[in-house]
């Protein structure tokens, strides 16, 4: 009896070895490079599966643990397998470091993207990341990464984009997903590169040093645009001019930049605003009109001095103000139950600002208020109260 077991639990694994190998693909399409590859020992079946999937993840930075060099072989070698035996990558994700004192990594990188382009037209999805291992935008990336006809997803960071690394820039028409981190990049390379995605989804930029300005109207398919450049904040550098108004818009996140609205705007579909560090008047706001907008998040916004701001969102679910004054702010009337969340730091004692807060609070009172005071010692009267308002 104990051997029938035996016998039935090896069979029971070679049913699953001898699966069809579109399903054994499917398997492993779901594993990371990592896991994939310790498949192999399974069986003798299952020794050279990995080699075929259809999906494949290099990253230099947490697959291999062996030299660099030898993290290039295994990818110039894999790729080369695959050519060579007309197998088919429907996913390609490479993150890899460049630097100019070892031009090895560039080198075959101009390489690999024609191979990808040339041998994969089913390609569904090729992502690439690259950066810099100096950083602070000393290297720059290959010129033929802005050839690369499949790119769904671009990552760039600490590399500097100038009209040499985009030279010859090509049509971008499958690119959905842009990030520049840390990039040294003037506005004019920016739009250049902009006006040849025109599919892009998602736009993230971060601590980009040398843009000024991004205008980004026309694109029509951007969902999620992203800003953050905290640097200025301690410099003397402008702050970079944001702007914007596509239709297709659902979210807006800018930390430290100076966002200029078209006046009386319409943001159809733009579920969530997040402004941060603005310094830039903010007026035209109360002109646009925001019928979807569901959460909106204002802090330490200088370009609400001295405005007042109405807010054209009937389907407001969640608004927080954090900073240093108590804005004038008012909404438009909702059917809906929703929330205000109210963080001030005040400096000067309360005689001088209670009738402004009252104020403020009756502009919200439609929603139910959260209300936390952070009283400075140089004030004369206590107000550190904390608490929370019932909405009256």
């Amino acid at each position: 009896m104990k051997r029938a077991r035996v016998e039935d639990d090896s069979n029971s694994v070679d049913r699953i070895s001898e699966l069809p190998q579109g399903i054994l693909q499917q398997i492993l399409y779901h594993l990371s490079q990592d896991e994939v590859v310790r498949t192999s020992v399974l069986s003798k079946s299952w020794r050279y599966n990995w080699c075929t999937r259809p999906n494949l993840n290099f990253s230099d930075r947490s697959f291999f643990k062996g030299s660099k060099q030898y993290f290039l072989s295994v990818v110039h070698e894999t790729l080369q397998r695959y050519r060579d035996q007309r197998l088919c990558i429907e996913e390609f994700h490479l993150s890899i470091s460049l630097d100019d004192s070892d031009p090895a990594s560039a080198s075959l990188l101009e390489k690999w993207i024609p191979t990808l382009a040339t041998t994969n037209k089913g390609m569904k999805k090729f992502c690439l990341s690259i950066r810099s291992e100096q950083g602070s935008g000393s290297t720059h990336p290959p010129s033929v990464v802005f050839k690369a006809e499949l790119l769904q997803d671009l990552r760039v960071e600490n590399l500097t984009l100038d009209r040499k690394a985009i030279d010859r820039i090509i049509l971008f028409n499958h690119l959905k997903r842009l990030h520049l981190l840390d990039v040294c990049i003037e506005a004019e390379i920016f739009q250049k590169i902009i006006s040849r995605c025109p599919m892009i989804e998602d736009l993230l930029v971060e601590e980009c040093r040398g843009l000024r300005k991004i205008e980004v109207n026309d694109l029509h398919c951007l969902k999620d645009l992203y800003f953050t450049n905290y640097e200025v904040v301690e410099g003397d550098e402008e702050c970079c001019s944001i702007e914007i108004y596509p239709p297709s818009l659902e979210t807006i996140d800018v930390s430290y930049g100076n966002l200029r609205l078209n006046k009386g705007a319409v943001f159809c579909n733009l579920k969530h605003l997040y402004l941060r560090g603005v310094e830039l008047l903010l007026d035209r706001m109360s002109s646009c009109k925001f019928p979807s907008l569901e959460y909106l998040v204002i802090g330490y916004c200088n370009g609400l001095r001295g405005i007042k701001l109405f807010v054209d969102a009937p389907n407001m679910v969640g608004f927080s103000y954090n900073g240093e004054f108590i804005p004038s702010i008012s909404f438009a009337s909702t059917s809906i139950e929703w929330k205000s969340r109210i963080y001030l730091h005040l400096r000067d004692a309360p005689s001088l600002w209670s009738v402004k807060l009252r104020k403020l609070l009756k502009s919200l009172s439609q929603s139910q208020i959260f209300l936390w005071i952070n009283q400075d010692d140089d004030g004369d009267g206590d107000g550190d109260g904390d608490g929370d308002g019932d909405g009256d």
